[in-house]
């Protein structure tokens, strides 16, 4: 029988085995193995990190139950790392499981003692909590388009989430990670109060950016909050001190940080082409590059400091990272090393 790939750290939401083929529930014993080994394997190609996956292939290999326990793992998109070893065999052991059941079962169990506050900031509260919770997300690889009650259309690009609070006084979208853009349509209920139309604003980590009759897209990074205008003004606002406001008109782009608001000059086109599927790079490192198209693809995408310097021109569909790869790879006559599936490095060849 073919071995499950490995699941390595951080897998994004997505990869899932086939669940006719696992039983109505794994052994808890064997459950806690499974979980043992996704805490013990290690990334790189270092001696140490092989021999441990050898030793895994073995475990694998001894028993039937023992890789249907790997399969269950994937099913549940590989988000046990980072959750505490009992909350991770519970989940993994119960008979009837799916990615949200999971999440919320491993959130309740780890939640005492400020186990919820620490969870928050684990792999699981990055990326799977936020999927569980949010009133619209997407998975690593996946957008979604969806027409709010207002009328303003939304795009979510990869590994996104936003809630949405829309009262009688505010349009509100919170983006909580990941990537949007936004066409907003005329308030179709105005304030009861005052008969004003409501305010569409996108509220981010640093700020609020507020359409003015516009589309324009909103990306959430670590520090900060990047605003790109297509059609129409915006205007950033700072979330610790709303004194302070720039407006950007069609074209420009501008941060929101906790530093303070920055016009940032033209959006450049090229920046919007996921909006049709694309990545587009002209004279792109190949490092940036990569590292772009690995939020499009599931588990870890690595490009070593030697191909990273290389650069890249042309159109590639995010549909098939598989294909852009292979087109790399003879374009710049590149390495593709894939350990599995989820786990790939380019280098010069």
């Amino acid at each position: 029988m073919a071995a499950p790939d490995p699941l390595p750290s951080g897998l994004p939401l997505g990869a899932q085995a086939m669940p006719g083929a696992l039983p109505a529930a794994i052994p808890t014993a064997v459950a806690q193995a499974a979980v043992r080994w996704l805490l013990d394997l290690e990334p790189g190609d270092s001696a140490a990190a092989r021999r441990k996956r050898q030793q895994w292939q073995s475990w694998l290999d001894a028993d039937p139950l023992h890789a249907q326990a790997w399969q269950r793992m994937a099913q549940i998109d590989g988000q046990l790392r980072g959750v505490p070893t009992a909350v991770a065999v519970r989940t993994l052991a119960s008979p009837a499981l799916s990615r949200r059941h999971a999440v919320r079962l491993a959130v309740m169990l780890g939640a005492g003692a400020g186990g919820l506050l620490a969870l928050g900031h684990s792999p699981l509260g990055e990326q799977a909590w936020l999927s569980a919770s949010a009133d619209l997300s997407t998975a690593t690889g996946e957008q979604q388009r969806t027409v709010l009650a207002d009328g303003t259309r939304l795009l979510l690009n990869t590994a996104t989430a936003v809630d949405l609070r829309y009262s009688s006084s505010e349009r509100l979208i919170v983006l909580r990670a990941g990537e949007i853009q936004i066409e907003s349509a005329a308030d179709p209920s105005p304030d009861p109060a005052t008969g004003q139309a409501r305010p569409l604003r996108v509220r981010s980590s640093q700020g609020w950016a507020r359409a003015i009759g516009t589309r324009f897209s909103v990306r959430q990074y670590a520090d900060d909050t990047l605003v790109q205008v297509q059609e129409g003004q915006v205007e950033l606002q700072l979330r610790n001190d709303t004194s302070q406001t720039l407006r950007l008109a069609a074209g420009e782009q501008g941060r929101i940080a906790a530093s303070g608001l920055l016009r940032q000059g033209p959006a450049p086109a090229a920046d919007l082409a996921w909006t049709q599927g694309m990545l587009v790079a002209d004279d792109m490192r190949l490092g940036d590059f990569i590292a772009e198209l690995a939020r499009y693809r599931p588990g870890r995408l690595h490009c070593t400091p030697e191909a990273a310097a290389l650069r890249i021109s042309g159109s590639y569909p995010l549909l098939d990272t598989d294909r852009v790869l292979a087109a790399l790879s003879r374009s710049l006559r590149l390495r593709i090393t894939t350990r599995t599936r989820w786990w790939v490095t380019v280098d010069k060849s």
